[in-house]
C-alpha cells in the first residue's frame, strides 16, 4: 500500500490552482498527509515582485480560498517554477506533488511553455496534474466541431 506522508500544492494564485488545492486537500485529509503550498517567484518577474509581497498574496490567497480547516505549510521560493517545484518535492521528500493546468494550447502553449508539463516530464516525484473545472466542461469534442464546420 501507498502513503502519502507529504503532498506538495502548487499555485501560482490564480483561480486555476484551487483545482489542485481542492484534490491535495482531499487526498491530504484520507492520507492525514503534511501538505505544502508552494508559490514560485517567477525569476523573470523576481524585481518587480519582493518575497514579501510574495508571502502577503499567498496569505491572502490562503484565507479567501482554502478552508481553516485544511493544514498547511505555505511555502515561497524564487526561480524558474518547474525547476523550484521539483527541487522542494526532492528536498523534503514529498510523495506527491499537485498542479493545476492552464489549458493553454496553441501558440500560447509554445510560447509560454507549460510549467505543468515541464513538472510532470522531470519530476523524479510522482505529478497529479488537474484540469480546472471550467476547462473540463468546455473541451470540444469532435461532434462540435463536425457539427460547426458543416460536416454532418
Amino acid at each position: 500500500m501507498m502513503y502519502l506522508r507529504k503532498i506538495l500544492v502548487t499555485t501560482d494564485l490564480s483561480e486555476h490552482s484551487l483545482a489542485a488545492m481542492e484534490y491535495a486537500a482531499s487526498f491530504g485529509l484520507l492520507y492525514s498527509s503534511t501538505l505544502y503550498l508552494l508559490h514560485v517567484i517567477d525569476a523573470r518577474v523576481a524585481q518587480r515582485h519582493t518575497e514579501e509581497e510574495a508571502r502577503r498574496a499567498l496569505d491572502e490567497f490562503i484565507v479567501k480560498h482554502v478552508s481553516p480547516d485544511v493544514p498547511l505549510t505555505p511555502v515561497i521560493r524564487q526561480g524558474h517554477p518547474s525547476f523550484e517545484i521539483r527541487k522542494f518535492a526532492e528536498q523534503e521528500g514529498v510523495d506527491l506533488i499537485v498542479i493545476a493546468t492552464h489549458g493553454r494550447t496553441g501558440l500560447r502553449h509554445m510560447v509560454m511553455g507549460s510549467v505543468a508539463e515541464r513538472t510532470v516530464r522531470h519530476s523524479n516525484v510522482p505529478v497529479l496534474s488537474v484540469k480546472p473545472r471550467p476547462l473540463r466542461e468546455n473541451l470540444l469534442l469532435k461532434e462540435d466541431v463536425e457539427k460547426e464546420l458543416h460536416l454532418r
